[in-house]
């Protein structure tokens, strides 16, 4: 059999194989894959829905986000359902440039705030540009993705289209995150006294999952809201020795019924829930 047919049939299936395995890769699932990248000093969550929407809340610092959400992408996966800008500070939303360039973005998920930075000015022009549709958060935002999967936005409680808010982070967007019977609770960079408006309205806060606030900073994460979440994981997104001593060691004792799981020790944390309970997958 003459060498250059070997060649090409060999080619052709190795080239098969490589389409059968991203294929099947990108086939909906029964279960909820849940990522906290680790994008350094930052924040960015990867979601892949049982339906297989992909979800992406923040995008971390420039220059990081596209290695870690390489490894959770098929091969030719290039769209992303819903991307959730939770703030404008450039911890959380800079990488938006690169992802933006990259990928299809479905739909977008801010809170329309004033911000006067040029990462955020950059993010707003490309989104402009490619006329992706945008949602403004408040309350009454929800999102039902099929298979049993609800995505509650619970703060902020009305729209800040066009407003400046005094702090930022008082203004991230928060939201629980439902499937069958497992929950995780999300934050941004929410502050206490946020937490401490959120308390008194009838919003169910409980899951087994919850990333801590702000990166585990003591502006964050009241023993108050840390209670009515009751997580039996708190994850903390934050790059090793940071200048901010994220988190701080406060917060780490008052959250320690919780197991804690840090990026900064652990790199990415993936969590999977089958709707009965999360499982912790580890990476080879």
């Amino acid at each position: 059999m003459p060498i250059k047919f070997l060649c090409n049939f060999f080619g052709i299936l190795s080239l098969l194989a490589i389409f059968i395995f991203f294929g099947f890769s990108n086939l909906p699932s029964e279960n909820l894959e849940v990522v906290f990248l680790d994008v350094g000093q930052g924040d960015a969550i990867f979601i892949r829905m049982p339906q297989n929407q992909k979800i992406l809340i923040d995008a971390g610092p420039a220059g990081e986000i596209l290695p870690p959400l390489a490894e959770e992408l098929g091969f030719f996966e290039r769209k992303i359902d819903l991307a959730i800008l939770t703030h404008p500070d450039t911890d959380h939303i800079a990488g938006f440039v690169e992802v933006l360039k990259r990928f299809e973005i479905e739909k977008i998920l801010l809170t329309g705030v004033q911000h006067e930075t040029e990462w955020y000015r950059e993010i707003l022009r490309q989104i402009s540009k490619k006329e992706i549709p945008t949602i403004i958060a408040d309350a009454q935002t929800d999102f039902d993705f099929g298979g049993g999967v609800i995505l509650d936005i619970f703060w902020p409680m009305e729209s800040l289209v066009g407003k400046i808010p005094a702090d930022a982070n008082a203004a991230s967007i928060a939201a629980r995150l439902t499937f069958g019977q497992t929950a995780l609770v999300l934050t941004g960079d929410l502050d206490v006294n946020s937490e401490k408006e959120t308390l008194k309205t009838s919003q169910n806060l409980s899951a087994q999952i919850f990333k801590l606030g702000h990166h585990g900073a003591a502006t964050s994460n009241s023993a108050e809201f840390f209670a009515a979440v009751n997580p039996e994981i708190a994850i903390v997104s934050a790059g090793a020795e940071n200048k901010f001593n994220h988190p701080n060691p406060e917060v780490l004792e008052r959250v320690k019924s919780a197991e804690i799981l840090e990026t900064a020790k652990e790199g990415s944390v993936k969590l999977v829930s089958d709707g009965v309970a999360w499982r912790l997958i580890e990476y080879q």
